[in-house]
């Protein structure tokens, strides 16, 4: 006659784990922050911008300036000294992805991401930067 009633508890199962699955990447984009935005003001300096948006960071303001430039170069002059221009909306760089970035053990820029303890590497310097060393046999 019919399908039988002990498979209707797993067909229900099934149906509320498709609706987890295919809410799930809804929730994660609904829970990511929006990125934010700062509209710069006539006489504003990146140290000031900084300030205001990312007044209790860590990282040094070397390492914040260099991630401001890198996501907002149509913010900035083109010829030395790079300055902002008034109006321009800068797109504020993510903080805890810059955290992450320097913070964790064993990472600097330009490193492979293996621990050496200290010094440097020639792994690191590519072959113009070691073409006028001193050689021995």
């Amino acid at each position: 006659m019919g399908e039988p009633t002990m498979n209707m508890p797993t067909t229900t199962l099934r149906h509320w784990l498709c609706c987890l699955v295919l809410a799930v990447p809804v929730f994660a984009l609904a829970a990511s922050p929006a990125p934010r935005t700062y509209q710069v003001q006539a006489g504003d300096t990146l140290d000031k911008v900084i300030r205001k948006t990312m007044p209790d960071s860590p990282l040094k303001f070397e390492i914040l300036r260099n991630a401001f430039v890198q996501q907002n170069p149509q913010a900035f002059t083109k010829a030395p000294p790079r300055a902002l221009m008034a109006g321009a909306v800068l797109n504020v760089p993510n903080h805890d992805d810059l955290l992450r970035s320097y913070m964790v053990p064993g990472y600097a820029p330009g490193n492979s991401g293996a621990h050496r303890g200290g010094g440097y590497s020639t792994a690191d310097m590519n072959m113009n930067e070691r073409k006028n060393w001193v050689r021995f046999p």
